[in-house]
């Protein structure tokens, strides 16, 4: 099991990549963190660009279809993306997690 994080440009990126993993039941228990700035070193100072976190999870070998589908339906509004192993869950996420993402 893993955690994904996409990082997008706008709250409508993020929404619409959500609701499209969500329908082929390729990310559960979403949320999003509107609150999001990146920073940038450039001409010798920062600078701040507003982005958003859509978080997930899912199963691990699902990460590359994940990955297309972003990539695909985003395009430039997909900033980048991450994930990190789940090594521990409550027995009722582990349950909803296995059965109710795609099989692999």
């Amino acid at each position: 099991m893993i955690h994904v994080t996409f990082q997008t440009r706008t709250v409508a990126a993020a929404e619409k990549l959500a609701a499209h993993l969500m329908e082929k039941h390729l990310l559960l228990f979403p949320t999003m963190d509107t609150d999001h700035e990146e920073l940038l070193w450039a001409g010798g100072k920062l600078t701040r660009t507003s982005q958003l976190l859509l978080q997930g999870m899912t199963k691990a070998l699902l990460y590359r279809e994940l990955e297309r589908e972003a990539m695909s339906l985003l395009g430039h509004d997909l900033v980048r993306m991450h994930a990190v192993p789940v090594t521990n869950m409550d027995p009722e996420a582990q349950r909803q997690l296995l059965e109710q993402t795609a099989k692999v």
